[in-house]
């Protein structure tokens, strides 16, 4: 069973991630620096795209810490405030290094999952935004995650 869940999960992740890497790989320097999002600190691709790597470690460690039976979030944990700080917690990087970091932290999140059996897929921990879900749940919301910004950037680039 776990098998089947394992290779649909995967299939998924690798078609969000194609449909991402397809529009970064295409970029000239100069789009990387478009605005995504524009209230408050504006976000440009790159910012996106640190995000989303930021965004994949941290639900990583989620899971490492479902399975520990340890705590997900600590008390009084600020998404807003955590999001805010992912310019300063990834530092100025280059488009490449963007791609690279892009690779590894999925690499990771692929390796976790090939460990998982049939029960961890049900435990729970706490989302910041999606409140308790499941292991499984998690690897939905990375990949939902990804669709959704990959969408964004597209419009912000006058692609759809």
């Amino acid at each position: 069973m776990t098998t089947d869940k394992k290779t649909a999960w995967k299939q998924k992740l690798a078609q969000a991630r194609m449909a991402l890497r397809m529009i970064l790989t295409s970029l000239k320097p100069e789009e990387w620096e478009t605005t995504v999002f524009s209230e408050g600190d504006p976000w440009t691709v790159s910012t996106i795209v640190s995000h989303l790597i930021d965004s994949e470690r941290g639900m990583s460690i989620h899971v490492h810490k479902i399975r520990k039976g340890e705590e997900t979030i600590p008390e009084g944990f600020d998404l807003q405030r955590w999001n805010a700080g992912v310019k300063k917690r990834m530092g100025s990087v280059t488009a490449e290094e963007l791609l690279a970091r892009l690779a590894e932290t999925r690499a990771k999140t692929l390796e976790v999952m090939d460990t998982l059996n049939d029960e961890e897929w049900a435990l729970t921990g706490r989302h910041p935004s999606r409140g308790v879900i499941t292991i499984e749940q998690y690897y939905e919301t990375i990949y939902g995650h990804e669709l959704l910004h990959t969408q964004n950037i597209k419009t912000a680039l006058g692609m759809s």
